[in-house]
């Protein structure tokens, strides 16, 4: 390797901004997951800096079902998990704006998702569908995950949600 290919692998890597990408961005649970993970610093970069700049510029969402995977995952795992009254904390800092709650209609349409995806290779959770659905009723245009079978459902609709995975150039 030379110095410039070890300087360009060591750089961080560009993170769009807000402002390159109209509307909102929905963030599933991996991607706030790894905002605290100890272990895997360079995805913790990643991911604070997105929610930052989201925050910041009032464009991310999430929702309830994605704060009680956190929750869940952020109090029980990793390397230092979180106290819950930490994590309880964190949560209470989201505006209350940026948090959607999919009623029977967000359900009934996920069911449906759910159900037509489950012919194709790998199908699709109720609880995948579940998180594209309020993405949807948040008016995201983004979703940032990196489940592979969300990047696959989204990627495979002609709506106008986009998937990335943020960590694609992560290591």
């Amino acid at each position: 390797m030379t110095p410039q290919e070890g300087a360009a692998a060591s750089a961080p890597t560009a993170v769009e901004t807000p402002a390159s990408r109209p509307g909102k961005a929905f963030f599933d649970t991996g991607v706030l997951v790894y905002a605290h993970d100890a272990g895997a610093p360079r995805k913790r970069e990643v991911a604070r800096a997105l929610i930052l700049e989201h925050l910041g510029a009032d464009t991310l969402c999430t929702s309830t079902q994605v704060l009680a995977e956190y929750f869940s995952v952020v109090t029980g795992k990793g390397e230092v998990p979180l106290s819950g009254q930490a994590a309880a904390w964190l949560i209470g800092q989201l505006p209350a704006e940026a948090v959607v709650t999919p009623g029977l209609a967000g359900l009934r349409a996920a069911a449906g998702r759910c159900a037509a995806a489950g012919s194709a290779a790998g199908g699709l959770s109720i609880w995948d569908a579940l998180i594209v659905e309020a993405a949807y009723e948040a008016g995201a245009t983004l979703l940032y995950t990196e489940d592979a079978h969300l990047l696959r459902a989204v990627i495979g609709e002609a709506g106008a949600l986009r998937a990335r995975d943020p960590f694609a150039a992560a290591p």
